[in-house]
């Protein structure tokens, strides 16, 4: 590749050095994208945001492509952009359009307030407000701590002339409650908090006499957990009753399956034990007056906060109900078997360092099956016997882990008392809660288990649905400031992986147990993973026409770098090279190299890691660069109608490309 004045582009000098790749690729994006060269951005962009999928400034660059390219996928492109920094005013707004744009005013109607609180505290509301309008919010607030007391803002819609509004607040705790009048034009209100060290949940009274839960709400004027020196572990400490804390908000159906399994599996265990269900004022009715006919039958012992509380409160008020009990924390979204209690006390106590337990789900971060850090889908009934029976009759070992997953989490007693309970002073609502917890025990001494021998089954992301995004990101940020070492060893367990041995053994003893059928189910989800239909309103196409461009492709699908392909691939690449003038580039979708790169005409596409959804799909992306041929020596995953050229020994690639060229382009 040769500049005017005829040395080596700088761009392809660039994009030959590995550290500056990245940048020169982006600039690359950025002049094809000016150029009206929409296949050119996209391909680079795309590269930029697989490899570095946490910086939104790739992803808004590609937002800005598709937008224009394909005005259909602008809510999928700036959602997930906004999932890059979902802090960032812009994003928010940029999203909060395209669904507007894209038909989602109820999208935008349940997710925007909850971007309220920090917009309106740094005075950047505005817009956002302006958004909420137009998805039909005519009344809205928010609310945030501020020392020892409470601020806010209230926006509600006034008719021109009539006096300034104002509101009704009502400030709870998990038994009272105290009622205050504060103006709704807009203007920052400041409440001195009823109790310090309580927790308060914030309710707006609107002007039709509804109660919404104020966006900010509950707020926690309690002292943060300290981070205690080390505990001594005492051998003698013995196992205890068991509180099986089931926190519970919405989803009556799975919030019935879950309690019906615990319930059927008391008997089951040897291990006393307690069901405590919290319900964080649920706003289903039909969900409150069945879990009130459980009480009333004795199944369960049932609090009910006054008002929502939201997960972290709601799971301490459950952990201080039975405080000489061991606290078995469970998500309201999960199914149990047989005697996985007994199982989980056994690991619990099996050594006296052990804070904390967890098994194996089908959706739970590093605890998930059959792969790590990908969900699978929830088992029925049946298919969760066969996979809990077989975890039972391995005898892997249990895994020590950087930290525990709150879906279902055996704590001991011991530790709750000396670390505290969870915070919710710096976390919001929830996400990482359990995270901070672990992290508190190990700076005491204590240690947290994978345990091999229980499978619980989660459906997963229900409470907090779409605000998820938002929630993990502004907790995380806190918990990388605590502990800066963290996220570096959850990173490295994931790279080393000490549960593959006893993922193996579990995975090979599946095939002969009713189970298999869920696994052949979950490594065919796994397989054709496709990003959620849940953003957009519209559907995509099942083809995507060709961007326009300044190049022909030709895709090289599925490629592996140490393949016997590899070596043809390459040959391809320098004879295209060779060829003075050419417009011809390599699409690579897979393995790239150095070589690869240095011969200037190769486009690369890394595969996605872990369980990262693309945006685009490799077939979508070579339909959107107007490839015009596909080469590969693995075609799983194409469909037939695209007739790939085989990569095997007989692949001639000068000949091949000879004949490409004098042939009719057509994919």
């Amino acid at each position: 590749m040769q500049d005017l004045k005829g040395g080596p582009a700088p761009f392809f000098l660039a994009s030959c050095t590995p550290r500056l790749r990245d940048d020169a690729l982006l600039t690359r994006a950025l002049e094809a994208f000016a150029a009206g060269h929409h296949a050119d951005a996209l391909v680079a962009a795309e590269y930029v945001c697989r490899r570095l999928s946490t910086k939104s400034i790739p992803a808004m660059l590609r937002a800005k492509v598709l937008q224009t390219g394909y005005p259909f996928m602008a809510a999928r492109a700036w959602h997930a952009a906004w999932q890059a920094d979902a802090c960032n005013p812009v994003l928010q707004d940029a999203m909060l359009q395209s669904w507007l744009q894209d038909g989602g005013r109820a999208d935008v109607a349940s997710l925007g307030p909850a971007f309220l609180p920090a917009r309106c505290r740094a005075g950047r509301h505005a817009n956002l407000l302006a958004l909420l309008r137009a998805a039909g919010v005519a009344h809205t607030g928010a609310c945030w701590r501020e020392g020892d007391a409470i601020e806010g803002m209230i926006f509600f819609s006034a008719q021109a002339g009539a006096p300034a509004p104002r509101a009704t607040l009502l400030l709870s705790d998990e038994t009272r409650q105290f009622q205050c009048e504060v103006p709704a034009d807009g203007s920052r209100f400041r409440l001195a908090c009823p109790q310090p060290g309580k927790v308060w949940s914030i309710t707006v009274v609107q002007p039709d006499g509804r109660r919404q839960l104020f966006p900010g709400s509950p707020l926690a004027f309690y002292a943060p957990p300290a981070i205690q020196a080390r505990m001594r572990t005492d051998a003698a400490d013995q196992p205890r009753p068991v509180s099986v804390v089931i926190p519970v908000y919405r989803e009556l159906a799975l919030v019935q399956a879950c309690l019906n399994s615990v319930l059927a599996s008391l008997k089951e265990n040897t291990t006393p034990a307690r069901v405590v269900v919290v319900d964080d004022a649920s706003p289903e009715p039909a969900l409150s007056a069945w879990l009130d006919k459980q009480a009333a039958a004795g199944r369960i012992t049932l609090l009910r906060n006054a008002c929502n509380l939201g997960f972290i409160e709601t799971v301490n008020r459950g952990m201080r109900e039975l405080p000489d009990h061991d606290v078995l924390l469970l998500n309201a979204d999960t199914q149990v078997h047989g005697n996985w209690i007994d199982r989980l006390a056994r690991a619990l106590y099996a050594e006296a360092d052990i804070a904390s337990v967890t098994p194996w789900t089908n959706n739970g971060e590093i605890s998930s099956f059959p792969v790590m850090s990908q969900a699978a889908p929830a088992p029925d009934t049946r298919e969760l016997a066969a996979l809990d029976d077989t975890a039972a009759a391995t005898t892997a070992g249990n895994v020590e882990l950087p930290s525990c997953c709150g879906f279902t989490m055996l704590i001991r007693r011991t530790v709750l008392d000396g670390v505290g309970m969870l915070d919710g002073t710096a976390l919001v609502r929830g996400y990482g809660e359990e995270v901070d917890w672990c992290m508190r025990a190990r700076a005491a001494g204590w240690r947290h288990l994978h345990v091999t021998n229980v499978f619980v089954a989660h459906a997963g992301t229900v409470s907090f649905r779409a605000e998820k995004t938002l929630r993990v990101a502004q907790n995380r940020s806190v918990l990388v400031a605590r502990y800066p070492s963290y996220y570096p060893e959850f990173t490295a367990f994931k790279r080393d992986d000490p549960l593959a041995a006893a993922r193996a053994v579990l995975r090979a003893a599946l095939p002969a147990s009713r189970a298999a059928g869920w696994l052949r189910k979950a490594d065919t989800a796994q397989a054709t993973a496709a990003l959620p239909n849940i953003i957009a309103k519209r559907p995509l196409p099942a083809t995507l026409p060709p961007l326009r461009t300044a190049s022909q492709r030709i895709a090289i699908w599925r490629h592996d770098g140490t393949s016997k392909a590899a070596h043809h691939v390459l040959a391809l690449a320098r004879a295209i090279a060779s060829r003075p003038g050419s417009t011809v580039r390599l699409l690579v979708i897979g393995d790239g190299s150095e070589a690869l790169w240095h011969t200037g005409v190769v486009d690369h596409v890394p595969f996605v890691e872990g369980d990262a959804l693309p945006l685009l799909d490799d077939l979508r992306l070579i339909q959107a660069a107007g490839c015009s041929a596909v080469l590969t020596d693995n075609p799983a995953g194409l469909p037939p109608k695209m007739r790939p050229v085989v990569l095997d020994e007989h692949f001639d690639a000068v000949g091949w490309l000879e004949s490409w060229n004098t042939a009719p382009k057509a994919a």
